[in-house]
């Protein structure tokens, strides 16, 4: 059975092909490919990812083939989609794939961005990393659950952050306000903080700096120390110099790249996340400041940029 993905397609798109039964033939850029069946009757699923863009975004799309016995004494196999033949389109904004068709049904990427990164927090080194923060935002007209999805950094050591609610990782470590602390679905139109699971172990004069919206959702990490880099956090080499990933799969692979900070080198391996130094990105960061993207739907690019004296956290003028 022939599989083609159709539409508009970057130029610099990869499409890879997958099957969980039998075997696909494909040739790069892989928009073509042709399935053989098992020998068995038995469901097989179809993946085809599009991987396209800086930073590289992989989009999975899937579907199903029932492979059935053939009772006319054929000794091929009879496969079934389990759906009309569809049309697939990647449609594609400024080099990344963001919406895909099949059939009648849109399968949208997440709309959850990077919105805000407190990257140099005030007081000593010793303090910085309890108060660093990311702030995500859901600019989309649908609640996004971000539950089990990674954020990382490209620090020296130590492993990437496993996103919870506050509660999941601190159930006896209340947060001061009507803050939402026991969920990871951040609504439409919304805002969710990524704190330092020990945000409110900070050495004075610096315990829980920050006045947070009511009703803001509030998220940390299922088994890290600290956000980022264990040894250094987020802070990294200078004022806030780390770059950052938000990403779908597991702490050692990134299968889909949903939002950055800092415009780093595609990807796909958590080992490999660097600075592309080809910019002024991220921002050197005076202390006690964050960065905080202009556009939640523009680019990771040093315009889209800027610096907010003592941060905002859960908030922007969006």
């Amino acid at each position: 059975m022939p599989f083609t993905l159709e539409g508009v397609i970057s130029p610099n798109a990869v499409v890879n092909w997958e099957a969980d039964g039998g075997s696909l033939s494909f040739a790069p850029p892989g928009l073509n490919a042709l399935f053989t069946a098992p020998s068995q009757p038995e469901v097989v699923t179809i993946s085809a990812t599009i991987s396209s863009g800086t930073p590289s975004v992989q989009i999975p799309i899937t579907r199903q083939c029932i492979v059935m016995g053939n009772d006319t004494g054929d000794s091929e196999p009879v496969i079934e989609p389990t759906a009309i033949e569809p049309t697939v389109v990647a449609v594609v904004e400024n080099g990344l794939p963001v919406v895909q068709v099949i059939s009648d049904v849109i399968v949208t990427q997440p709309t959850v961005v990077i919105s805000e990164v407190m990257g140099n927090p005030c007081g000593g080194i010793q303090v910085k990393k309890w108060n660093e923060y990311v702030e995500l935002y859901n600019y989309g007209d649908q609640p996004v659950d971000v539950g089990g999805w990674w954020l990382a950094d490209n620090g020296g050591g130590g492993s990437p952050d496993q996103l919870v609610a506050w509660s999941t990782r601190n159930p006896t470590k209340a947060l001061p306000g009507s803050l939402i602390t026991n969920t990871t679905v951040i609504p439409a139109k919304s805002f969710a903080l990524i704190l330092s699971p020990g945000y409110v172990d900070a050495d004075f004069p610096y315990v829980m700096p920050y006045t947070f919206p009511s009703n803001t959702v509030m998220l940390t990490a299922m088994g890290s120390r600290s956000l980022g880099d264990d040894a250094s956090s987020i802070v990294g080499e200078g004022q806030g110099r780390d770059v950052l990933v938000l990403y779908k799969g597991g702490p050692s692979v990134i299968q889909e790249t949903i939002s950055t900070y800092g415009t780093p080198k595609p990807a796909q391996y958590v080992s490999d996340i660097k600075d592309n130094y080809y910019d002024n990105l991220p921002l050197d960061l005076h202390e006690c400041s964050s960065v905080e993207r202009i556009i939640p739907t523009g680019a990771d690019s040093e315009e889209n940029w800027r610096e907010v004296p003592f941060g905002s956290p859960g908030e922007a003028p969006y």
